[in-house]
């Protein structure tokens, strides 16, 4: 099989994914070893962001404490006192054990631990609307019980989301947006492309800005939704690279597939930046490969690695954080761009094929 050295590598790749140390992670509170309970705070819940950091302006979060009774013999009437600094909001929700909030301080009941149990306390943290600077602030966990107590301290860093870098990109794809509007009018380069040119980028862009996006929409894939939707929108990009085969193509493409998706989807503009940064970034591979269209496997490829390992590192590092104030964790990013690299190089090696198909046909 042609790809079938590719397509083992792509399944390790996925294998290694599922089985990722990041996966089994958890945020441990400093504890001693002779210790007869064992503390740990989970914050987020969710770990694919960033263990112990929240970002400003973030939405109510999950967070759990654990107690685990470590000892061979059982502790009774055992308590937990969590002591929140003045920077973060916090509500306990619903649960087992009898909770009471006086102040910034939670007490919680939870009774009696044999050897080896475990208990949870779920909570809601919330950090403050903005910063202007990273902060750490300690959350203190205090359990009591007869014969004796453990105390235990959790940082928890507060980071801005870089505000200042989105309104940095957001103005310069504004500029770029108007310099290459400009270049457009002065240069004729609008003129470079035909009718049927301007109808095939419309047509593939409607394919991905509302096709691919409505099925990753309907079949939600956790982790591989980048690998799944990089790989028939790499074919696109260089199938519509091979047919209309002019200066600024990859970029125009993704542009339309933005303006679609602000009148389908209600997509905001400011996601201008990262939909140009897919085109630019390829466009200018065009031209430093000597106008090279994708017109051999090895450049379709490069394109579209290139194409993923940009649109990730964008998105996961400048529009995450702002857009939804999530702060990944570093090897989720990892896994994310090796994803979007794999569904780039197959994609890229599958558009070629399919670009050539399609031009002898049209020819």
């Amino acid at each position: 099989m042609k790809y079938g050295l590719i397509l083992v590598a792509v399944l390790a790749l996925i294998l290694s994914v599922c089985f990722a140390p990041g996966v089994t992670i958890s945020g441990a509170v400093s504890s001693s070893s002779t210790s007869l309970l064992g503390c740990s705070l989970e914050v987020p819940m969710d770990k694919n962001q960033a263990s112990n950091v929240l970002v400003a302006g973030q939405t109510w979060e999950r967070a759990r404490v654990n107690i685990q009774n470590l000892g061979s013999e059982p502790l009774h009437n055992v308590t937990v006192l969590i002591e929140v600094p003045q920077d973060l909001k916090i509500k306990a929700s619903s649960q087992l054990y009898s909770i009471t909030k006086e102040g910034q301080n939670l007490k919680a009941e939870i009774g009696d631990l044999s050897p080896g149990q475990s208990a949870g306390l779920l909570l809601d943290v919330k950090p403050p609307a903005s910063i202007k600077f990273k902060k750490e602030v300690p959350l203190k966990i205090h359990v009591v019980y007869p014969g004796g107590e453990q105390q235990s301290e959790q940082t928890i860093s507060i980071v801005p989301p870089p505000s200042w870098l989105t309104y940095f990109t957001i103005l310069a794809s504004l500029l770029l947006f108007a310099g290459i509007l400009v270049a457009v009018k002065h240069f004729g380069v609008l003129e470079l492309f035909s009718t049927v040119d301007l109808i095939t980028i419309a047509l593939l862009a409607a394919i991905i800005a509302v096709v691919f996006r409505y099925v990753s929409k309907l079949i939600n894939l956790g982790w591989f939704d980048g690998l799944v939707i990089a790989i028939p929108t790499v074919i696109l990009m260089v199938v519509a690279l091979q047919l209309v085969r002019k200066p600024g193509t990859a970029t125009l493409l993704f542009a339309c597939v933005l303006l679609i998706s602000v009148v389908v989807w209600g997509s905001q503009i400011m996601w201008l930046g990262f939909y140009l940064a897919e085109g630019v970034v390829v466009d200018v591979l065009v031209f430093l490969f000597g106008m090279d269209y994708a017109d051999r496997r090895l450049t379709a490829a490069v394109y579209g690695i290139s194409r993923g390992m940009v649109s990730t590192l964008v998105f996961y590092m400048l529009y995450a954080p702002v857009e939804w104030k999530i702060s990944y964790a570093p090897w989720y990013i990892g896994v994310q761009l090796a994803l979007a690299c794999a569904g780039g190089l197959i994609g890229g090696l599958l558009g070629y094929d399919t670009a050539v198909k399609m031009s002898g046909a049209r020819l």
